[in-house]
């Protein structure tokens, strides 16, 4: 693939996340049930308005972030506000400290000004990103959010972390997050028995507690219709873990969740563990079940629970994936806090800033290869590597979600995941 073409089409495109998303009828939230899980082999859509002409609070994206949180997010884009609420957190609501957690009231809300985004390369992608005013701890990287019909993404509020234990176990090094990633939905399946089924994992886990280690998810993933679950490891090669508890519609949010949800690693104080809690985010997207997986440890020294690890992974069907069904654009904010934008062409995959398209220096150039070994995993590798080498990271698809994870680095896996845009053309996928 061609730099030319790669620039040319970052410039043309015509959204951005979730501006091609859509789960069929209103944006307002739903819980009916009767989805089909669908194959998620095929990203097509008849052209369709790219984001909504406006909203109001009416309007709610439930979803995970990157810090392992449930979240809502909503827009007030007459008004030009926005608020986030934190409906399951493990982040501590004050640096210093290790509870609350920035769930409980009156840490549970943030809110601030919008403003329209201004800096992408056409007018049709800035109709649908705002800039949430006051959101990022850093201002020379302000929280984006890219909306459209059914789904959301970008950035949520960050957060300062530092905590000293008086017990020595449970420690947080200091460390400031400018914001976190965040991809939701604005219609939910409230039915498991529709999500049931195997599924391909991939996704990114943190330990604060642990120097902030990184963890990889890529695995098989069953979620079974009376909610019990198992995830069996590609990485480890270890034994399935299924957990103690079952996922169970949480009504409120119209999400599943699992206490006792298992770590992926040793946790940091393993008595009584796991503490953890899944939740199961099921976006309508596309005519399609999109599982969004989230883990948010539980941490409090004090009373000698330290299980924090959390983060999130996406769930992707086990169904063929023939080159070209895929082909597009695809926006996103990945595990290292940056804006990314995918394009996938054919055999080849670019990532690069949607805010600095021209920028090569940014970019970077991948060959995918459609044999699968297990299907829906594309095997990713590096363009600049060597003939045979190894693939070093995967893609899976899920209604026009993609998620990509690239663990060359063992101790610092790559993970990136957001919503397929239209195709390179600027035209609907054939």
């Amino acid at each position: 693939m061609e730099w030319r073409s790669i620039l040319l089409a970052a410039s043309a495109s015509a959204c951005l996340v979730g501006c091609g998303g859509g789960g069929g009828g209103s944006d307002a939230t739903s819980s009916t049930s009767g989805t089909s899980n669908g194959s998620g082999n095929s990203v097509s859509q008849a052209a369709t308005a790219l984001c909504p002409a406006s909203l109001d609070y009416s309007t709610v994206y439930t979803g995970g972030s990157g810090a392992g949180e449930l979240v809502t997010v909503q827009l007030d884009t007459t008004a030009m506000t926005w608020k986030v609420t934190y409906l399951k957190s493990p982040l501590p609501a004050k640096a210093g400290t290790a509870t609350p957690t920035r769930d409980t009231p009156p840490y549970n809300v943030a809110s601030g000004t919008l403003t329209a985004e201004t800096t992408l390369p056409t007018a049709k992608l800035n109709q649908c990103a705002y800039r949430l005013n006051g959101a990022s701890l850093d201002p020379t990287t302000p929280a984006r959010i890219f909306v459209g019909n059914g789904v959301a993404g970008g950035a949520i509020p960050g957060a300062s972390l530092a905590y000293t234990s008086p017990f020595g176990t449970g420690t947080i090094n200091p460390k400031t997050f400018p914001y976190y990633p965040f991809l939701g939905f604005s219609q939910l399946e409230t039915n498991l028995a529709n999500v049931a089924g195997k599924l391909n994992e991939l996704g990114i886990h943190t330990i604060p507690t642990q120097n902030y280690k990184q963890l990889a998810l890529d695995a098989q993933y069953t979620i079974n219709a009376d909610g019990s679950f198992s995830e069996c490891s590609n990485i480890s090669g270890a034994a399935c873990e299924s957990g103690g508890g079952k996922f169970t519609l949480h009504s409120p949010d119209n999400t599943f969740w699992a206490t006792d949800y298992p770590d992926e690693t040793t946790p940091t104080v393993s008595t009584n563990a796991p503490q953890g809690t899944g939740i199961l985010i099921v976006g309508k997207l596309r005519g399609q079940l999109v599982p969004v997986l989230v883990r948010a440890g539980e941490a409090n020294p004090s009373t000698f629970v330290v299980d924090d690890e959390s983060g999130i992974s996406v769930l992707g069907p086990q169904t063929l994936i023939t080159s070209g069904t895929q082909d597009g654009e695809y926006i996103d904010v990945d595990a290292n806090f940056q804006y990314r934008s995918a394009l996938l062409i054919g055999p080849q995959m670019s990532l690069l800033d949607p805010f600095d398209a021209s920028n090569a220096s940014l970019a970077a150039t991948y060959n995918l290869d459609y044999t699968q070994s297990v299907l829906g995993v594309i095997r990713v590798t590096p363009a600049t590597a060597a003939a045979g080498s190894q693939p070093t990271g995967k893609l899976i698809f899920n209604g026009g979600v993609m998620a990509y994870l690239d663990t060359s680095n063992a101790s610092a896996p790559y993970f990136t995941a957001g919503a397929y845009v239209e195709s390179p053309s600027g035209s609907p996928n054939p």
